[in-house]
């Protein structure tokens, strides 16, 4: 077992009126015993983004014949992410002192979750696991921009990293592409006629990791450097459009975010 081992899942749902829920699922192995953390963010157009947390054992997703089904008891809530399509794998980070494997599990889904007894969420969803090694402090990193965008006909992610050590790994509709511009507004392939535009009209969260993402977690000053704790997280649901030469507009929402650290 490596010194530090994280697990980390996320999966999301968003609907054609606007709405979105996102989840996080991880386990921790470093310093002592596992630390398992479950975050359910919902939002609905128009209101504050809401979020639960939980340091309770919870599992997984869990990968089955073609779907990826979520199921908390604590929290009454069940999902369910139906022919994810081919997943799309890489290591976006190897060194002696660790790695960062990342597997988009999928990339495009017909997703539906249920929160409770009234509130359901049915649409597009994207599932990945992330599998790191290393602390995330000490990953020569300064910027990260990540997002999303689904619709019926396209799907495309983009991870992009800047610093001491850059990388960029965008999928389109599971071929890798390369972005000549990958901002908050406006994600430009490389043959510049490709173009997603982003209308970034709702902030799901934003702030200081260790306010906002990381706040439930004990004895934070212990267990991360004050540098983990300051890094800034923005994170938007944007309508978004798909433009290309000779071909209709893809119209469909996408979940982004910029991460800075200090």
């Amino acid at each position: 077992m490596p010194d530090f081992d994280l697990s980390k899942w996320y999966a999301d749902c968003t609907t054609e009126q606007g709405d979105a829920v996102i989840l996080y699922s991880a386990e921790l192995r470093w310093r002592g015993p596992a630390i398992h953390y479950t975050n359910l963010l919902t939002y609905r157009r128009g209101r504050p983004a809401r979020s639960r947390f939980s340091l309770r054992k919870q599992p997984p997703p869990q990968v089955c014949d073609g779907s990826i089904g979520w199921r908390s008891r604590a929290w009454d809530v069940e999902a369910c992410w139906l022919e994810p399509g081919v997943a799309v794998r890489e290591i976006l980070f190897d060194s002696p002192a660790g790695s960062l494997e990342w597997d988009c599990v999928a990339p495009r889904s017909a997703a539906q979750v249920r929160v409770g007894a009234d509130a359901h969420f049915r649409g597009w969803g994207y599932v990945e696991h992330l599998r790191l090694s290393l602390p995330p402090w000490r990953l020569p990193i300064c910027r990260l921009q990540w997002g999303r965008f689904i619709n019926a006909t396209d799907a495309l992610v983009w991870i992009d990293w800047r610093g001491p050590y850059n990388r960029q790994a965008v999928y389109h509709n599971g071929a890798a592409v390369v972005a000549q511009v990958i901002g908050d507004r406006e994600i430009r392939l490389a043959d510049s006629e490709t173009v997603l535009t982003l209308d970034t009209s709702a902030v799901l969260r934003e702030g200081a990791l260790g306010a906002t993402a990381l706040a439930v977690l004990p004895n934070l000053d212990r267990l991360f450097p004050a540098a983990m704790l300051n890094v800034r997280e923005r994170k938007w649901l944007s309508r978004a459009v798909l433009r290309r030469p000779g071909q209709p507009d893809s119209v469909g929402m996408a979940i982004h975010e910029v991460i800075e650290w200090p």
